[in-house]
């Protein structure tokens, strides 16, 4: 099965009705889903800017920014158009689209100010560090100053097979190597058990 297959399956089966946002995107609890939107918030000045938000699911993290009151120009893309019909329906202030943007052309270089993706490397696909260098790299491209993302903590302590899980080191590692304009890179860890973000500042 073709990787893109296995994210698409995973979130289809995941996608029922009568199950919470935070359910259907493999959150443990609303509460650490918000946490991890949390620390992008806390770390980064979103005010004014334009942000793209990839793997967007159902839109929280633009339901987050709004009940926050920071005025962003948003867009969220997933794979998924049953996640983009959805975030669609919340009537939020913000573009939804149905798209892969390591593949599609759809947005220019420097298109945004800030890239934010969570949770979109959590799922084991056989290849994360390979995937995760070829994101870093794209949303790189993408970006006039940041790009932001979670990943799964190997000092979690409950691991299951079907989630991948990250030294930080070796992440840190892996971005210096992928592209030649960064100034910081910020690794944020704690705030979770399970979990930890990383901020990459052009």
């Amino acid at each position: 099965m073709k990787k893109v297959e296995i994210i698409k399956t995973y979130y289809e089966e995941n996608h029922k009705e009568g199950r919470a946002d935070h359910e259907i995107l493999g959150w443990e609890s609303r509460q650490a889903q918000r946490k991890r939107f949390e620390i992008l918030v806390l770390n980064v000045d979103l005010e004014g800017k334009s942000l793209l938000d990839v793997g967007c699911g159902l839109g929280n993290m633009l339901e987050f920014i709004e009940e926050k009151k920071i005025n962003v120009r948003y867009t969220g893309v997933d794979l998924l158009d049953s996640m983009i019909e959805c975030a669609k329906r919340k009537k939020l202030n913000g573009d939804f689209i149905c798209t892969d943007i390591f593949k599609d052309d759809l947005f220019e270089k420097g298109s945004f100010d800030v890239i934010y993706s969570s949770g979109i490397f959590n799922i084991n696909l056989g290849n994360n560090m390979d995937f995760l260098k070829k994101a870093v790299k794209r949303f790189l491209e993408l970006s006039k100053n940041i790009a932001a993302f979670n990943l799964l903590h190997t000092a979690s302590q409950d691991k299951e097979d079907k989630y991948y899980y990250y030294n930080p080191a070796d992440v840190g590692s892996l971005i210096s190597g992928a592209h030649d304009n960064i100034s910081k890179i910020n690794i944020i860890e704690g705030y979770l058990n399970n979990d930890f973000t990383v901020i990459i500042k052009k």
